[in-house]
């Protein structure tokens, strides 16, 4: 085994990104030298590549036979630094392993996608990792064995730090897919033995879709599997399940990244934009560091940082209210209505594009935790009524009970749901205005609290959806400057409280501008009487100058700027 004592042309393949540590890339005796390397506030996060400790089928060395598997002595150097840190446990095949993290012995079946396609990453060294499926018995059977065993060697060694579960991914025509969907021939039999064990009578397989919702399930029964054998074998160190997108990692990036001129720093910056608003955690570990140049390096150093990895990981909060430290931030969440394309539909997530461009975030659950309450409270929440049951509708009613405001498309509520909310009314003694414009819209209004339901249903072939909207939005009356800019010049904002020296202000905004093209781009900010520019801030490439109507900014190629607002009193 070859050792990589420095950072080789293609970056550093030891601390890749977000504050990973591959501790199989470099010698035992150079592990506390790259642990100092990482600032002395970061979480430490320690891939396992379980594959890389196997003895045999069912022995693991944690360090007994070779140095560079000696978890606990790693462990020992971070926590004599004083460094904190957690495991990270593939629960998928993991792009930047060898195997995608299977040992040797179980490597049997390598993974096929949809089409057909053999899976295989390059990973930041430029070398191509295969990915095997894990749905091929052996590979059950030696992540079983791995999870018992590591769970046996960290209460024995009395180590605390947490273990967090990590299913990976990757995204190709504008969706993300699981390095655990498969179509290989370890899937199609294992496939096989599930329609016999759940319907012995046989199954009717005619219709494609029909097909396609059942190996669909089953993969999602055996991503569980691998998940609950994992948290039951690590239960006192179970931090919990992140899902990761690999960027990078697609069969058609791994083809484009293959050739001289790689995927254009355009098109990576979309994609992270793309993850940002679906609220959705990445790795840059399969990047070299020609592609993490510029632009990208600066999102990812600004956006998906050190703070927001603490964040992610709960290490760290914001709390409820605003402190002097910069945080993300966005009007408006979309709650569910995915897989049914409902925000499309209806023409709203066009309408926040136009209007509100990376201001609002996606959502898969309502994470319903305090802490989560008051950091979101002055966010518009959306939901779709087919996505709620009793639990999550009781939730979004004490939401609004708090003073947030609620905005509930009705289509799909259950018959019992809108019962119990006319009930709600009712005990509350509250009050429902209905509007008929395009659809019915009813509003309620408790102190700060709003709650608002319309039929979605009607708005679908609307051809003049755009106007519910602007009247919604209105009414809502969300104040944010006005940015006139290129569909390629991208932009982020983050907020502050103020310090003792800008109290006429009721907070501070700034808004991060990134040009990852070839070409010189000019954006027009409009602050519309609620904003003061009050500075810029580290210009690369970058000019601004105040104008009548705000600010106006030239960005020559791959450019950067950040400019700060004070926020006034709403009139």
């Amino acid at each position: 085994m070859s050792y990589l004592e420095d950072s080789s042309k293609n970056g550093d393949p030891v601390r890749p990104g977000e504050q990973w540590f591959f501790y199989w890339k470099t010698s035992a005796a150079l592990w506390e030298s790259r642990i100092l390397q990482f600032q002395p506030h970061e979480v430490v996060f320690i891939p396992l590549y379980w594959g890389f400790h196997a003895e045999s089928a069912t022995e693991w060395d944690f360090g007994r036979i070779q140095p560079e598997r000696d978890i606990l002595r790693l462990t020992q150097l971070l926590t004599h630094h004083g460094r904190k840190f957690c495991w990270i446990l593939p629960l998928t095949p993991a792009p930047f392993l060898p195997n995608g993290g299977v040992p040797v012995p179980a490597a049997r079946v390598m993974s096929v996608n949809t089409e057909g396609v053999h899976l295989a990453v390059l990973d930041q060294e430029q070398k191509l990792n295969k990915m095997y499926s894990f749905f091929e018995p052996k590979v059950f059977q030696s992540f079983a064995s791995f999870v018992k065993a590591f769970g046996s060697f960290l209460a024995s060694s009395k180590i605390k730090a947490s273990v967090w579960g990590a299913q990976f991914s990757y995204y190709q025509d504008g969706k993300n897919i699981s390095f655990m969907e498969d179509r290989s021939l370890a899937f199609e039999q294992g496939f096989s033995r599930y329609l016999k064990k759940n319907n012995p009578n046989g199954n009717d397989l005619t219709e494609t879709k029909r097909e396609a919702q059942l190996k669909e399930t089953f993969t999602e029964e055996v991503l569980s599997l691998f998940k609950t054998t994992a948290e039951a074998g690590l239960a006192p160190f179970w931090g919990g399940v992140q899902k990761i997108v690999a960027l990078g990692a697609g069969p058609k990036e791994t083809i484009e990244r293959s050739f001289d001129g790689g995927k254009s720093q355009l098109e990576y910056t979309k994609d992270l934009f793309n993850h940002y608003v679906n609220h959705q955690w990445i790795t840059s570990a399969l990047l070299t560091q020609k592609e993490k140049k510029d632009s990208l390096e600066r999102i990812l150093g600004e956006h998906f940082g050190s703070r927001e990895i603490a964040e992610r990981y709960n290490y760290e909060s914001y709390g409820a209210e605003l402190t002097e430290e910069f945080r993300p931030f966005g009007v408006i969440s979309l709650f569910g209505g995915r897989v049914s394309e409902q925000f499309q539909r209806l023409g709203l997530t066009a309408f926040l594009d136009k209007h509100f461009r990376w201001l609002y975030q996606r959502h898969e659950e309502l994470e319903f935790t305090p802490e989560w309450i008051d950091v979101h409270h002055d966010k518009i929440k959306f939901f779709h009524g087919r996505d709620l049951d009793r639990t999550k509708f009781g939730q979004i009613l004490k939401l609004f009970l708090m003073g947030q405001r609620i905005l509930l498309d009705l289509e799909g509520l259950h018959p019992d749901l809108d019962k119990r909310l006319q009930i709600f009314l009712l005990e509350n003694n509250l009050k429902m205005q209905s509007v008929n414009y395009l659809t019915t819209t009813n509003i309620v209004e408790l102190g700060e609290g709003r709650f608002i339901t319309f039929e979605g249903e009607k708005l679908l072939s609307e051809p003049q959806k755009e106007k519910f909207w602007q009247h919604i939005f209105r009414y809502l009356n969300l104040v944010q400057p006005e940015l006139q800019m290129d569909d390629d010049v991208f932009s982020l904002w983050r907020i502050r409280g103020t310090t003792p020296h800008e109290l006429s202000y009721l907070d501070v905004r700034r808004v991060n501008f990134y040009n990852p093209t070839s070409y010189k781009k000019i954006i027009s900010i409009k602050t519309h009487k609620h904003f003061a520019f009050m500075r810029m801030i580290d210009p690369i490439k970058a000019q601004a100058k105040s104008t009548p109507d705000g600010v106006d900014v030239e960005l020559l190629p791959n450019g950067k700027i950040a400019l700060d607002f004070g926020h006034y009193e709403e009139a």
